[in-house]
């Protein structure tokens, strides 16, 4: 393994130390903001709500006109991860007893098991303390019915006094690589978040030619909602080439280990073509050094993603997805309340490849007007034309 590969899990481990549910992504975004802070050449910052937007435009770039430019490429990873929030004290939280349990909410798609057997977990204290918990089904006589709202008791190990909304989340392992598995709380999206930073990483150090935004957004897994507020003020140029990239559920068809995911579309929305060729013109250059350069392209429909807030808005957009294997903690499926709680996990060498695949796409940009396909479908060779008009009939 070379110094960038290495370097690349580094960063992903020290996101991976950072714990986070919908809004309650201060750390990782803390972190994040670490990072870019090491970067020379960098624009970056928060929106109103909390997305952090980093921008590197070479100097060469720059100096251009902005009719003379092509549009920059932006790649778009949420810092949260579905967990619970505490929502206020169990009924008869007066009692030494009861004192320490509380009733929370389920923040995106937790597992249905969470819900209905015991599960060990924290709350995420504002310092970054994690106060031990387990995670209980509301008891069938409770007066806090969850009904729709996806209910729990939390039982805190602590007479910390905490302050509400207080984020639950699952007590599994930060990071930890075995072989060519990578397994993590939360996978989904910090690899995404840690892909991107380590691709930004590589252009600023090596001054490559490219006008590359990065941005982590806040609350996707409740509803895409830092996307969509993004998208839906316009923080981006209008023209830009918004690229999410995400840890996406295995589904038939993607394997694990067999690179990257050019993602076409996801469980809602078909992303745009103009856009993924910017991919396939990377793709080519980069097999050019690497033959054996490993991806993969399908629509990964197994949830939906960032690029559909954004092409709601009217953004031309593309996605990357890293195969995932028990998506949001669930080691069957979400909905099924028989099954586990688990990190998650995915491959390193897709990890890399996705790394890798970023920092060329943010050099491609142009190259996508005579992409591979097009050249392709645009080549008709002679003799075909000539027998199809020789063949056409009267």
């Amino acid at each position: 393994m070379n110094e960038q590969e290495q370097r690349a899990l580094e960063i992903l481990a020290g996101l991976a130390g950072n714990p986070a549910v919908p809004f309650h992504e201060w750390d990782v975004a803390e972190h994040i903001l670490g990072v870019l802070g090491t970067l020379d050449g960098l624009e970056y910052g928060r929106d109103e709500f909390g997305n952090i937007i980093a921008r590197y435009t070479a100097p060469t770039i720059a100096a251009l006109p902005e009719s003379n430019r092509e549009p920059p490429i932006a790649f778009v990873a949420h810092m949260d991860h579905p967990g619970y929030e505490i929502v206020r004290p169990a009924d008869g939280s007066g009692t030494e007893t009861d004192g320490k349990r509380y009733i929370a909410q389920a923040l995106g798609g937790v597992p249905a098991a969470s819900m209905t057997k015991p599960t060990p977990a924290f709350v995420l204290m504002p310092d970054g303390e994690r106060v031990s918990a387990e995670i209980h089904p509301l008891d069938a006589d409770s007066t806090d019915d969850g009904g729709g709202d996806r209910l729990v008791a939390v039982q805190v190990e602590s007479d910390a006094e905490l302050a509400m909304p207080a984020a639950v989340v699952f007590d599994l392992p930060d990071f930890g690589i075995d072989g060519d598995t990578i397994r993590m709380r939360a996978a989904d999206d910090l690899a995404g978040c840690g892909a991107i930073l380590s691709a930004l990483e590589r252009l600023v150090t090596s001054e490559a030619e490219a006008d590359f935004i990065a941005v982590f957004t806040r609350a996707e897994e409740g509803g895409l909602f830092g996307a969509r507020l993004m998208a839906e003020a316009g923080t981006l140029p209008e023209n830009t080439l918004v690229v999410s990239v995400e840890s996406s559920p295995l589904i038939p068809g993607v394997e694990q280990g067999k690179g990257p995911v050019v993602r076409t579309g996801d469980r809602v929305y078909t992303f745009d073509a103009d856009a993924e060729q910017v991919f396939s013109a990377a793709l080519q250059s980069i097999r050019e050094r690497d033959k054996d350069f490993k991806s993969q392209r399908q629509l990964m429909s197994g949830g939906g993603c960032e690029a559909t807030a954004f092409a709601v808005f009217g953004y031309t957009v593309t996605g990357m997805a890293f195969p995932l294997g028990n998506w949001h903690n669930a080691t069957t499926t979400i909905p099924d309340p028989d099954g586990g709680v688990d990190s998650e996990y995915i491959s390193v060498s897709d990890y890399l490849g996705g790394v890798v695949l970023m920092a060329e796409a943010g050099v491609s940009v142009g190259k996508r007007h005579d992409s591979p396909t097009r050249q392709y479908i645009r080549e008709i060779p002679d003799d075909v034309r000539a027998r199809m008009r020789g063949t056409a009939g009267d």
